[in-house]
């Protein structure tokens, strides 16, 4: 298992915060251009036991994603866990943490890859870099949307 933390500060009251990130739609903002997600089916609210359906591309490949949502404490975050997803396991914790004027916003994500020693090779050359990377993106995109 691997576990992820990736922390910024958005200059934003943790309320605009969370109604941001209370919305799946807000995924499709966050996602990355090449990645090309789309929310299809469900209850796209961030509510306890809402299970969000994304499809999206990735290396060239059509994917679909399901995500259950819990631990659900508005304004200051929640969890979601995929049902359905390239992990053998994947666990995501949003946090929002009020900081002074703005919002500290950390999200912890713990992960397992599929395919024993391939997998954990294909993470080191490969997901650990397009992780960050997607991370780095949302922080950045999170930022542009809220300080606008």
């Amino acid at each position: 298992m691997y576990t992820k933390v990736f922390e910024v500060r958005v200059a934003a009251p943790v309320e605009k915060v969370w109604e941001f990130h209370s919305s799946a739609a807000s995924l499709e903002k966050l996602a990355m251009p090449s990645q090309k997600v789309h929310i299809s089916g469900g209850n796209r609210r961030v509510e306890e036991g809402a299970e969000h359906v994304l499809r999206f591309r990735q290396f060239g490949f059509s994917m679909t994603w399901v995500a259950r949502i819990s631990q659900v404490t508005p304004p200051f975050g929640f969890t979601d866990q995929a049902k359905k997803s390239p992990f053998s396991f994947w666990r995501h914790r949003h946090d929002f943490i009020p900081d002074g004027d703005g919002t500290l916003i950390r999200d912890i994500v713990v992960y397992e890859m599929p395919f024993g020693k391939l997998g954990r090779a294909i993470h080191k050359y490969v997901v650990e870099k397009k992780i960050q990377e997607m991370f780095d993106y949302r922080h950045q995109a999170t930022k542009v949307a809220l300080e606008a």
